[in-house]
């Protein structure tokens, strides 16, 4: 027995139905093996494989086509037997957010078996007798109901035998070329790419009309619209990366498929067809959900974003090459953005480009200050998780009628992926909100970007409280206080330049326009000339002006050429001009001098018209970035074992790159452009770092060698003269071992990791002997110049010992002989008596005074003999 409900098991769960559509399910069960034309007719007739088992599928049709395929089936089963049942039942298809597709069918069908069949047997649900009862030729009979089939009272399926029962779908297929037709180079480009077209097109046997510059198409089956849809796709993805050199140039066109719906094929075509031409995606084959869906696996279906809120399978969408957008574009760029962003009744506003609320009602007028914090918090998450916070913004939005007020909460107290998205999404457009206005006023730089940084404080009062008027929505009080400053400052551009935001919140876009001219006239600073011509350049952006718009972008970059807002909105004009694949390389331009742009076009919803072309070529640089990280990442164990192997732990250099190392480490964890982009700098930073301190590092080594050498050597000067060496044995351990290991550095190659990290331990070794070395030097000095004192002293006293012991053996006798020459006197006849005793005093007093004259002498002449010293050895040495 084969069971439904297996097949029904494989649907994917939708919580959130984005879509849903009734139409009719077909179950289909058969013997042996099911014939290739069978399968070819349910697809050529609008259906849709579901899933499928071994003998057993389940199919969807979005018409009432699904009977006149069952009808063409039983009649050849009347001329072929073939062992196949067929069970036709209502259903409903549910499309999520994600575009995924599942079913859902009453509770009496999910429980249904079947054996395998014998013969054709075709049988239809009782609900769905009036459908089959407008189709010409078709009739239904009561039948008994198979075994293990719910009991509704199914109807067999009896058709005319002499009917053709041909399907009803048909399209015709526009081409309509982007650009200026009187234009030289639309003229050579189209001819060339339409020459590639016309050559298709004959192939395929399809016939075509012109008007003016516009092709229109008829397409009469799926399997011609599938086989024609691939065709095409693949002669734009050629020509587009056609090198030079071929002779064929490539030209943007919008297209799409629309229902023939009994409409002539004539010119008039388009005329009757309700799209904006203007917002289509070039070279993207626009066409209804229910007849993208019906494509196959070949074919991506990419969803647009225009029209209203309520989205049906009869929406618009575009299609691509499913191997080409997986080859081109990583899963993680496939960003889907919240219809609550990039739909809505009004034009962009102004301010951050969504289309829900009037520029006087934008959440943005209570930002305060250029936060770069928002783009670093988008940088730190998934880059698939930007999806999940859209989806969470449009559940969050989900029955609350005031949109504006949910996304003024999300702004400020937003949490999760839904509060960053929201944020950056308000960051896009910052340069155009009055918070940049209110630090152009305060700014003293004289450039952007930098220059904005460097603020002053609020000058004067005026114009201060007119803004913060405005800002409070209080615009009769902010029309006073403006035209008062300007009658008050004439000569300022302060007051005309919030006059402009004024007139554009009053829906005056020219005035502001004009107001913004007069205060470029009135300001000074390339930074401020600069700001009010971006300013200019927005508002011909708004209004439609593309072209003007982006030479106005052109002028503002000329004042300020580091500054990249400019280049980028200039990009996104020729994206809303329908050329998106000129404005790749000035995005790719942008992205490489930063990359945080590379986030802001995944969320840009003023791209929607190149949206996928766009993704596409930044998928190519996430593609080279995520290689260029997962390249890096997988040396980062060899890099941190390097920098082990070169640095000790403990130095300052290696806890720094230690951690370094781990915020690299969790950049490793983020699937985000940006961290891929930091991860490879960063590392290629640190590589160069260690690189450079490794030189610095051998720098300080040499010149520490040196510095330790010429202390070594003092330390052996000084040493040398210490009387006593045999006492030195330890202190000769210790200069031994620094000789020696300064030798052993000095005949080494130092770029070699090993022997850098032993040389830094041997240098803290070094030092380490070397203090001791210098304090026991201490204790030597003291001993040495002690010695040498002692010596210098011991030797002029000697000398003077000798010179007075002399004098004094002298004196008793010379006075005993010369007292006689003298009249008597009472003290020579004392010394006389007491000779002896006169004598040893004599020799004591002028023993004393020989002690101090040479302890004198010596006082005075050690510095200068201890100089003599050195200098002798020195050159001895020398």
């Amino acid at each position: 027995m084969y069971s439904v409900a297996s097949l029904f098991e494989k649907f994917p769960v939708v919580s959130h139905s984005r879509m849903v559509n009734r139409g009719f399910g077909v179950w289909m069960v058969w013997g042996d093996s099911l014939e290739d034309s069978i399968v070819r007719s349910m697809r050529d007739f609008g259906g849709m494989p579901m899933a499928e088992q071994s003998n057993q599928s389940y199919w969807f049709f979005f018409s009432d086509d699904v009977f006149r395929v069952v009808a063409r089936l039983e009649i050849w089963a009347r001329l072929n037997p073939m062992p196949v049942f067929i069970q036709v039942m209502p259903a409903t298809l549910l499309v999520d957010y994600n575009l995924n597709l599942s079913l859902k069918v009453d509770d009496e069908f999910t429980n249904q078996e079947t054996s395998l069949p014998t013969e054709f047997e075709l049988i239809v649900h009782p609900k769905l007798a009036d459908s089959v009862k407008t189709i010409v030729g078709l009739n239904l009979e009561d039948v008994r109901t198979p075994t293990g089939i719910s009991k509704s009272g199914w109807l067999s399926l009896v058709a005319d035998q002499g009917l053709g029962y041909d399907s009803l779908q048909s399209w015709y297929f526009i081409m309509i070329p982007v650009g200026n037709p009187s234009d030289k180079e639309f003229i050579k480009g189209w001819r060339s790419f339409f020459s590639e077209v016309q050559v298709m097109l004959q192939k395929l046997g399809i016939q075509y009309i012109t008007s003016e510059v516009k092709v229109i198409l008829p397409i009469t089956s799926f399997s011609l619209l599938r086989t024609f849809l691939r065709e095409l796709l693949m002669l734009i993805n050629r020509v587009r990366s056609s090198e030079e050199g071929e002779n064929i140039s490539y030209w943007p066109s919008v297209m799409a498929l629309v229902p023939q719906m009994n409409m002539s094929f004539n010119d008039e075509v388009i005329r009757k067809v309700n799209l904006d031409w203007d917002k289509l995606t070039p070279d993207c084959p626009h066409l209804r959900y229910r007849d993208a869906f019906l494509l196959g696996k070949d074919f991506a279906v990419n969803e647009v974003r225009f029209g209203s809120e309520q989205e049906t399978v009869d929406g618009w969408c575009h299609v691509s090459l499913l191997h080409g957008v997986n080859d081109s574009v990583s899963s993680a760029m496939a960003i889907t953005i919240s219809r609550r962003v990039s739909v809505g009744e009004y034009e962009d506003c102004f301010y951050c480009g969504m289309k829900n609320h009037p520029p006087e009602k934008c959440p943005s007028r209570s930002l305060n200050g250029l936060d770069p914090v928002v783009w670093k918090q988008l940088a730190a998450i998934d880059s698939d998780k930007f999806t999940e916070g859209f989806q969470n913004i449009d559940m969050q939005m989900q029955g609350k009628e005031d949109v504006v007020e949910e996304f003024s909460k999300l702004l400020h107290e937003g949490k999760g992926y839904e509060g960053v998205v929201t944020r950056a999404l308000f960051s896009i457009n910052s340069i155009s909100q009055l918070r940049t206005l209110y630090m152009v006023w305060r700014s003293r730089g004289k450039d952007w970007p930098r220059g904005i940084n460097d603020q002053g404080p609020e000058e004067g009062e005026l114009i201060w409280s007119a803004m913060e008027a405005l800002r409070n929505n209080s615009r009769n009080e902010a029309e006073t206080l403006i035209k008062n400053a300007m009658i008050r400052f004439s000569r300022s551009y302060q007051p005309r330049s919030l006059m402009a935001f004024y007139e554009l919140e009053m829906g005056n876009q020219e005035q502001a326009y004009f107001y913004w001219q007069e205060a470029e006239r009135l300001c000074y600073s390339p930074l401020q000339q600069g700001y009010f011509i971006y300013l200019q350049g927005r508002m011909k952006e708004i209004l439609g002006g593309f072209g003007e718009a982006s030479d106005i972008y052109r002028r503002a970059q000329g004042r300020c050429p580091e500054w990249l807002e400019p280049q980028y909105r200039r990009a996104v004009c020729m994206v809303k001009m329908g050329f998106a694949e000129q404005a790749i390389s000035s995005f790719q331009e942008i992205v490489e001098k930063d990359p945080h742009y590379f986030n802001r076009l995944a969320i840009d919803p003023e791209l929607d018209r190149g949206r996928l072309t766009v993704l596409q070529e930044m998928g190519k640089l996430w593609d080279i970035a995520e290689a260029e990280a997962k390249e890096v990442a997988a040396g980062m164990d060899t890099l941190s074992a390097d920098i082990a192997q070169w640095f000790e732990e403990g130095h300052e250099f290696a806890d720094e790159a230690s951690r370094f190392m781990d915020r690299m480490n969790k950049l490793t964890k983020i699937k985000n452009y940006v961290a891929f982009r930091q991860l490879t700098a960063g590392i290629a930073r640190l590589t160069e770092e260690i690189e450079k301190r490794v030189e610095y590092e051998i720098k300080v080594i040499n010149k520490k060698l040196e510095i330790n050498r010429e202390e070594l050597l003092d330390v052996q000067r000084e040493a040398s003269w210490f009387p006593f060496p045999k006492l030195l044995t330890e202190f000769n351990g210790d200069f031994n071992y620094c000789a020696d290991k300064i030798y052993w550095i000095k005949t080494q190659q130092l770029n070699v990791a090993e022997t850098f990290r032993k040389t830094q331990r041997y240098l803290d070794r070094i030092d380490q002997r070397l203090k001791k070395l210098r304090k026991r030097l201490v204790t030597l000095r003291v001993i040495r110049d002690s010695t040498l004192f002692i010596m210098l002293l011991g030797r002029s006293f000697i000398w003077l010992e000798v010179i007075f012991l002399g004098l004094a053996l002298l004196c008793i006798p010379m006075l005993i002989y010369y007292s006689n020459n003298f009249p008597p006197n009472f003290v020579v006849d004392m010394i006389i008596r007491q000779k002896w005793e006169f004598q040893k005093g004599l020799i004591l007093i002028l023993s004393i005074l020989a002690l101090a004259v040479s302890a004198f002498r010596a006082a005075v002449v050690f510095e200068k003999k201890k100089r003599e010293l050195f200098l002798i050895n020195d050159g001895k040495d020398d």
